[in-house]
């Protein structure tokens, strides 16, 4: 016979409700569906709290990360500076990434003034479309009715809010790559001078040519300079290739005579024979 006991195991158990945590600000629970919306929060809790940069991790650890983001949201733990909301257009650059750009120590403050312009305009669009119902309700005049449309954006307009702030962000390191040469050319201008061009450059030109020439013809009337061991055959290495030259001379004209010698004996050899030899007459008779 079962008893109580088996009667309570088999029972279903019905799970306590979590108790609702009061957020501060009157902020709303969140939750995994609200990744891009929280986005900026996302990377100010890695970094100040994980000492992570976002833009260093993959999109499965982010979406790891937003998760654990989402739970301590929701308890009430994070800093009320979350909960009152991030505006990604008064963030640094350095609280984006860990690359320091060597320009920010020289920024202006209308240049600071510009990029934050700038993020603002980026994160203004950016709402916009995460929010499209949101965006016609205060087009349309103020909160008061029923927002009317889909309360989530598509994936369309994600992928193109995201492709324009990388093209955003692309633009701006160009700008600020550009503007760092620029400096750097005007700090080397700053030590050497600027560089001359047209007509200054051709003048210049012609005095170095001059400089050039008026070398030339003080060094000499041929323009070849040698030293005395040179002219007159100092060193041992040109004595030693004299003597070479002499050695060889004197074995190519002893060649000469001896071959000059064999032909006068055979010469002589050739008149002496003559000398001997018999001289007949030949007589040419003619028949009449």
């Amino acid at each position: 016979m079962p008893s109580r006991r088996d009667h309570s195991r088999d029972r279903p158990r019905s799970r306590s409700p979590e108790r609702r945590v009061d957020l501060p600000r009157g902020a709303s629970p969140i939750t995994e569906a609200d990744y891009f919306r929280k986005f900026d929060e996302l990377r100010l809790w890695l970094k100040e709290e994980k000492g992570k940069y976002i833009t260093e991790l993959s999109s499965d650890k982010t979406r790891s990360y937003f998760r654990k983001f989402v739970k301590v949201w929701n308890r009430g733990k994070l800093s009320r500076k979350y909960y009152e909301g991030i505006d990604s257009s008064a963030e640094q650059a350095s609280d984006q990434t860990a690359y320091k750009w060597s320009f920010t120590s020289k920024q202006t403050r209308a240049d600071g003034d510009a990029l934050r312009a700038a993020r603002k305009e980026i994160s203004a669009a950016t709402n916009a479309l995460d929010h499209p119902s949101q965006a016609m309700a205060l087009g349309s005049g103020g909160f008061g009715g029923r927002m009317q449309g889909p309360t989530m954006p598509s994936a369309s307009d994600l992928t193109l809010a995201r492709e324009y702030a990388v093209e955003q962000q692309e633009e701006e390191r160009r700008y600020q790559r550009k503007r760092d040469k620029a400096e750097a050319k005007d700090r080397i201008e700053d030590m050497v001078g600027p560089r001359a061009v047209g007509r200054e450059a051709m003048l210049e030109k012609k005095q170095v040519r001059r400089g050039n020439d008026r070398a030339f013809r003080e060094r000499g009337d041929d323009g070849f300079d040698m030293d005395e061991s040179t002219t007159m055959g100092g060193g041992d290495s040109f004595k030693e290739t004299i003597a070479r030259r002499d050695a060889a001379k004197r074995r190519h004209e002893q060649k000469a005579e001896g071959r000059s010698m064999a032909v006068r004996e055979r010469a002589s050899a050739m008149r002496e024979k003559e000398k001997v030899r018999p001289h007949y007459v030949q007589v040419t008779v003619s028949y009449l």
